[in-house]
């Protein structure tokens, strides 16, 4: 059974003849709404029982899961104290004194409008409208371990918010904070989160085993024929982070269909038959069409035009709920992707 959720559709609200589709639930205390705790801080003292390693290396080693370079990170900022007083990491701890470690809980914005952003959701998962600009978690590794390093770092993330707002997804012991795929930075769009174990599990083999629908809208530069469809390898060069086409990549295949036209630009309809980082954008700069606003393929140029961010949105997210029946989620594109793709000629 397939069944389309409005994006304006609240939690809670009536979803006529869902049959084995759970409805939505009302966001209540402890799920949502206002974040559970008004904790700005956590303290941790810990005695130097035997002296001579670095500060860092003595944090590594005490603080379990966090790793080396986020440990210094967190010295430099001043969050680190010997005795009362701040130290760089390459310090020798002596025998005796006693690190003080403040990780600080308030940095996140707690009046971002999250419920805003709630497309559907019931006890065993929570799908969203990512917007633009939200990184989906911290960069490294420390916070897959010890989840409240992404509430440490400096900016929102969603697995901070997610933290915040739906501390039940923590509490449960969801693996990396119910994250169970991801959306570029830029990205805005339809994003599923796990709120408990065994629907993290259920929802990332359905990736993973390409169950999932995805369908993003892009505009892009110029106009490609009305229907294609890319099978290109894609992978990182040597000495380049960027993604690209490359007979060395991974298979990667992605079908396009054009929905509008303007004079020096087409709203485009992509569909991912695989599931690689940055397909969609690598296979449409692949054939001369890139996302326009693309940091990587679509780089400014006098007389060009130029949105504020990557014109990218997810639209459309369908998958089997682990509760029985198919799902289908839409996001509409918000108003800085309609206003941008209305101001061209």
């Amino acid at each position: 059974m397939r069944r389309r959720v409005s994006p304006r559709r609240r939690p809670g609200a009536r979803l006529a003849g869902l049959g084995a589709f759970p409805t939505g639930l009302p966001v209540s205390a402890g799920r949502g709404g206002r974040p559970e705790s008004k904790e700005t801080s956590v303290k941790k003292t810990l005695p130097v029982e035997s002296g001579g390693q670095r500060l860092d290396a003595f944090l590594a080693e005490s603080l379990e899961g966090y790793t080396r370079s986020f440990l210094q990170k967190i010295i430099g900022r001043g969050l680190v104290t010997v005795n009362g007083e701040p130290r760089d990491p390459d310090e020798r701890v002596r025998e005796g004194e006693r690190v003080v470690v403040d990780l600080p809980q308030s940095e996140i914005d707690a009046t971002q409008d999250f419920e805003s952003w709630v497309l559907f959701e019931d006890k065993r998962l929570l799908v969203l409208q990512k917007p633009a600009g939200l990184l989906m978690h911290p960069l490294g590794t420390s916070w897959l371990t010890n989840p409240e390093a992404a509430r440490i770092q400096p900016g929102a993330t969603l697995a901070a918010l997610l933290q915040l707002f739906r501390p039940v997804i923590l509490k449960a012991g969801t693996p990396r904070c119910g994250i169970v795929h991801r959306l570029d930075r830029q990205t805005s769009g339809a994003l599923v989160v796990a709120k408990d174990p065994a629907t993290y599990e259920a929802l990332v083999r359905a990736f993973k085993e390409r169950l999932v629908e995805k369908t993003y809208r892009a505009v892009v530069r110029g106009v490609p024929p009305g229907a294609s469809r890319v099978q290109a390898p894609i992978g990182r060069v040597a000495g380049n982070r960027r993604i690209v086409v490359t007979p060395m990549g991974r298979n990667a295949e992605t079908s396009f269909k054009v929905l509008s036209k303007k004079k020096a630009a087409a709203l485009v309809e992509a569909k991912p038959l695989t599931g690689r980082t940055h397909q969609i954008r690598a296979h449409l700069a692949y054939i001369g069409h890139p996302v326009m606003g693309d940091p990587e393929f679509d780089p400014p140029a006098p007389g060009k035009a130029v949105p504020a961010r990557m014109m990218l949105h997810a639209w459309r997210l369908g998958f089997a709920h682990p509760a029985g029946g198919r799902a289908l989620f839409v996001a509409e594109p918000p108003a800085d992707f309609k206003r941008f793709w209305k101001s061209l000629p």
